[in-house]
């Protein structure tokens, strides 16, 4: 009998909410692993690599960031990470995953309500953010073969209002398992 297929999963809370549903839907098939705690944004990814791919090596890798990227503290203009930034850690990320052998999936950074994130966090996030990060990813993932997980287009279209908790960000226990199944799906295909 074959060893389950390691994946491990890269990302902030959003992906710490939906690896259980992960875990749950490819039991028996693979052995899902998360980086430790929140990936935050592309720099704190990018300077960790090494040490999470460490317990490998792993089948496939399902990787985000940018949420944290696009934060927009109050008193200042400037993102978290500059979307230029951005894009040079993300090229860095991919050519690092790209060496490990392992089939990569990239998901999309989900949308956020604004008004209720305003309303109960001490930075903004913007969703026209959101999407520009998005579309730089999209920019690097596809020339260099990487699978899109498109997370936003699936939470979008099931409506956010649905499926954010009150801070607008994060999400519940169903729009957690809708994101995990989405996931799973995306690593059985993976898989092949």
């Amino acid at each position: 009998m074959n060893a389950p297929a390691k994946v491990l999963i890269i990302g902030d809370s959003i992906s710490i909410g939906y690896t259980p549903h992960v875990a749950e839907a490819l039991a028996g098939q693979t052995e899902v692993a998360h980086n430790p705690g929140n990936g935050g944004d592309s720099a704190n990814v990018l300077a960790h690599l090494e040490e999470w791919l460490g317990p490998g090596p792993f089948a496939v890798v399902h990787f985000n960031c940018g949420l944290h990227d696009v934060k927009v503290p109050r008193d200042r203009a400037d993102r978290q990470v500059p979307i230029e930034q951005y894009r040079r850690n993300l090229e860095q990320i991919v050519a690092r995953l790209a060496g490990t052998g392992a089939r990569l999936i990239w998901a999309s950074s989900t949308p956020v309500i604004e008004a209720w994130h305003t309303a109960r966090k001490e930075f903004d996030r913007h969703n026209r953010d959101i999407q520009a990060y998005n579309a730089v990813a999209e920019d690097i993932m596809r020339p260099a073969g990487v699978a899109i997980n498109d997370l936003h287009a699936l939470a979008a279209s099931a409506g956010p209002e649905e499926l954010l908790t009150p801070d607008g960000v994060h999400f519940t226990e169903a729009g957690y398992r809708l994101l995990g199944e989405a996931v799973a799906e995306s690593i059985r295909r993976a898989l092949g």
